[in-house]
């Protein structure tokens, strides 16, 4: 009876949608931390080093080099500063652990942009600074704004190439869809994406297998 009881419960599991567990980004504790950070050690970089796709999940779709978006969680962030921190020459603080591990509840959207023609040869005509501004999470038609900034351990070793800007919202914020992504790029351009739940089991299921 105690096989058959178990191996329903295994079938129920298997049927059921995301858990609670399952349907949230990744959280790190000191055992989990030391595998990460390892694992970045094994990843061999490709491309630009500070490229959005190297320490974030993708957010908005489609999108390469101009008016990229990603989600920066705790472990794309470390397991991107793990597999960089040789080549991008950073001296990683003897307490960034602790520094990461005790802040997870902060999730960053994090837009980048690089206008087509500044991928061939940079000009001076652009309209404005190339940094996002002015992000918002639309939900319901109120806005939520970012109210906190990437832990300064963690920000020192992050990248800040390509106009890049980290809007902080809770993980709760970020879990609660449907809402749509809005903001303005550096050039004055309204940029607006919407994000559902297949889009956010998406970004679960990319954070678990992110290659950095």
């Amino acid at each position: 009876m105690k096989k058959v009881i178990l191996a329903l419960l295994s079938a129920l599991a298997l049927s059921m949608p995301l858990t609670a567990g399952a349907a949230d980004f990744i959280r790190l504790d000191g055992a989990s931390y030391d595998t990460m950070w390892q694992k970045g050690k094994t990843i061999k970089k490709h491309g630009s080093l500070e490229n959005p796709m190297h320490y974030g999940v993708e957010m908005r779709h489609g999108t390469l080099g101009s008016n990229q978006v990603v989600l920066v969680t705790p472990y794309t962030a470390g397991l991107y500063i793990s597999s960089t921190e040789n080549l991008r020459l950073l001296d990683v603080p003897a307490d960034f652990k602790d520094s990461l591990l005790q802040n997870q509840d902060i999730l960053f959207i994090a837009p980048a942009y690089v206008p087509v023609h500044h991928l061939i040869s940079w000009s001076m005509e652009t309209k404005g600074s190339g940094r996002a501004e002015h992000l918002a999470l639309v939900k319901e038609g109120k806005r939520i704004y970012p109210r906190y900034t990437v832990n300064p351990a963690v920000d020192s070793l992050l990248p800040h190439s390509h106009f890049v800007r980290y809007f902080g919202f809770t993980r709760q914020e970020i879990l609660d869809v449907p809402y749509e992504v809005r903001y303005v790029n550096g050039e004055g351009d309204l940029i607006s994406f919407k994000v559902d739940e297949k889009d956010l089991e998406e970004l679960i299921r990319e954070e678990k297998n992110f290659k950095a």
